[in-house]
């Protein structure tokens, strides 16, 4: 959303409702290294959310996610002071439209202008950042309409989270939507259109990227916290032992332990926006979705990743292949990290894509 100079050592903080995740980062000759990471839940850390909701708008705590915020650049080790934090999607605006041939000055002056149509907010309670979707050859042919992704946030938000900064002792150099982040720390170059199914505890942000580009950001209100709430309704227990329960048991539980009748209603209306998504996508755009990497916390409920290959199928039967987002990947860190990071991966790719963002 706005951004600083590089650094050689980067910070990256994903800030959701239940959890915060720093990951620090190193870069040299195009060589990343993991430096350091860690989270601070919030059933450890305070009683209450880092971020609440009224009438779906933001409000972060920013004296509990400072405070979270020093316990782990204490414990972790962090030495960076410069951060990138996520913007939650469901507090940002997207929206994609044409303009006409002109030269990048020429857009920054008229994504305004069009913006205005898409965004229900007063511009001037904005921050307005926009990327061309063009690819090379059609950024270099001049009678070719310029398409545009716009991001909108609200300066209110902005401000919130520099204070966050502040009071934690870092300095804020960016602020930047998961989605931005995701495609980042998953996509690599050359990748067919991708699907990037986010699955937090507030809510699940369904992006597809194509050729590098954020073709459709769509995010709605149902995720794990649903999850939870409907084990602990149905099963009349208290929901911390409902969360616990979900993750131990999930798909595969038996017996008295079976959830599925529980958990499938939510999950099948998740798959089916998802479906929706992809198919809006492929409409569009005349081109076929090859693949789905699922990422955040409830991606590793026991059995989704199974569901999701059911339940993603198209009615052609156009294979689609279904992944658990692996970000470190492509990191250093030491072997004996090995396990550790095949537990954390899908759940760190947001803060980790935060922290690559000054090392592009």
């Amino acid at each position: 959303m706005f951004g600083g100079k590089k650094n050689t050592t980067t910070l990256g903080v994903d800030i959701g409702t239940k959890v915060i995740r720093a990951v620090e980062v190193s870069g040299k000759k195009g060589k990343v290294t993991l430096e350091n990471y860690g989270e601070v839940n919030l059933d450890i850390a305070c009683k209450e959310f880092f971020r609440s909701f009224d009438k779906k708008t933001l409000n972060p705590s920013v004296d509990n996610i400072s405070q979270a915020l020093l316990s782990i650049i204490q414990e972790a080790g962090i030495k960076t002071k410069k951060v990138t934090f996520s913007l939650p999607d469901f507090s940002t605006f997207f929206t994609t439209f044409e303009l006409p041939p002109m030269s990048k000055k020429e857009i920054d002056n008229a994504v305004g202008f069009e913006a205005r149509k898409y965004i229900p907010l007063p511009l001037d309670e904005l921050y307005l950042d926009w990327e061309s979707l063009n690819s090379l050859d059609k950024a270099k042919d001049k009678n070719v309409k310029n398409k545009v992704f716009v991001t909108a946030v609200p300066k209110i938000i902005v401000e919130q989270y520099k204070n966050i900064a502040t009071q934690a002792g870092l300095e804020l150099v960016a602020l930047e939507a998961e989605a931005t982040a995701l495609r980042r720390s998953i996509i690599g170059t050359n990748e067919p259109p991708t699907c990037l199914l986010e699955i937090g505890f507030q809510s699940t942000n369904v992006n597809i990227v194509d050729e590098g580009f954020m073709k459709i950001s769509s995010s709605f209100d149902m995720a794990g916290k649903d999850l939870t709430l409907s084990i602990a309704e149905t099963l009349n227990i208290e929901s911390p032992v409902a969360e616990k329960m979900k993750k131990q048991y999930g798909l595969l539980g038996v017996g008295e332990k079976d959830i599925n009748h529980i958990l499938m209603p939510i999950l099948s209306v998740i798959a089916d926006r998802t479906r929706k998504v992809i198919k809006d996508f492929e409409s569009r755009e005349g081109k076929k979705v090859e693949r789905v990497v699922v990422a955040g916390g409830t991606s590793l409920l026991p059995g989704i990743m199974d569901f999701f290959g059911k339940n993603l199928s198209q009615e052609d039967n156009h294979p689609i292949k279904i992944e658990l987002a692996k970000p470190f990947v492509s990191v250093f860190y030491p072997t004996i990290l090995d396990k550790k990071m095949e537990e954390i991966n899908p759940t760190y790719a947001i803060a980790l894509g935060e922290a690559l963002r000054n090392l592009e």
